[in-house]
């Protein structure tokens, strides 16, 4: 049995920003063994929250251990995220731009989960966080990342997120969906099913409003600022890409570029 080694433990929070008083800076960590949230934004605000999420997702990809977490993300139209974007180059990024591809990843992702519930996760093994502890065989986590004015797609039914969401977590595939605030407002069954699934983040007029869900100690707040996540995402992604066997990666045999990477 491999020696426990920390570094393969899924982070136990997410990283969401600093408290701020005079010169002290205390980082703000909302727990990660929920399964993730939902950060829902107004207009004024979806360029702030798009950096909480790019910095967040590069700062974990340079710091865990290479191969151990990718980003997969749910989302067509503008794009959001340029700095993961040559990440899909080394198959630790990929997006799904239109519904075909939509569907197809998530039934990766739930076969993926289904997969480890038959064949990993057991009693003395109850997530894939503790069976990477254990383990030589060490699994991938991942991180996926949900614009709910995207996703989901209508030919996915509603049992489907309902399984997705309940078991994700215990499989190492964790969940941050996002999208404007009237998405709220939605009579779609499974975008409520995500919304009512995950604790929410809320960022109006480019304030973020930190709650008990989200931090426990909200106390702190009284004397202290907060300032989300916006980090310097080129040098986090050349973290990420000197984490990596990059002679390997270059070899013709190994690079697989996909047929059309166009975003509509």
């Amino acid at each position: 049995m491999a020696d426990k080694d920390e570094r393969y433990a899924f982070p136990w929070g997410f990283h969401l920003g600093d408290l701020h008083r005079g010169n002290e800076k205390i980082p703000l960590y909302t727990g990660s063994n929920d399964g993730g949230f939902c950060l829902l934004y107004d207009k004024v605000s979806e360029k702030k929250a798009d950096n909480l999420l790019e910095s967040l997702c590069l700062e974990m990809l340079s710091t865990m251990p290479h191969e151990s977490l990718k980003v997969d993300l749910f989302d067509f139209g503008k794009k959001k995220f340029y700095n993961l974007s040559p990440l899909q180059y080394m198959h630790l990024f990929q997006t799904a731009y239109n519904q075909d591809l939509m569907s197809g990843l998530f039934e990766e992702l739930e076969e993926t989960i289904i997969s480890r519930y038959q064949d990993l996760i057991c009693c003395n093994r109850p997530t894939i966080s503790e069976h990477n502890q254990k383990s030589k065989l060490k699994q991938t986590y991942h991180l996926v990342l949900i614009n709910l004015e995207n996703f989901p797609t209508e030919d996915i039914e509603l049992r489907r997120i309902q399984n997705f969401v309940e078991s994700a977590c215990k499989a190492g595939v964790y969940v941050i969906a996002f999208g404007n605030q009237e998405i709220e407002q939605s009579e779609n069954k499974t975008t409520q099913t995500i919304l009512e699934h995950f604790k929410k983040i809320r960022v109006t007029d480019g304030e973020f409003a930190i709650t008990e869900e989200i931090f426990e100690f909200v106390e702190l707040l009284e004397d202290h600022s907060f300032k989300s996540l916006d980090l310097d995402k080129s040098n986090l992604l050349q973290k990420t890409l000197t984490n990596a066997d990059l002679e390997s990666l270059m070899d013709p045999e190994n690079i697989k570029l996909e047929e059309n990477t166009k975003v509509k």
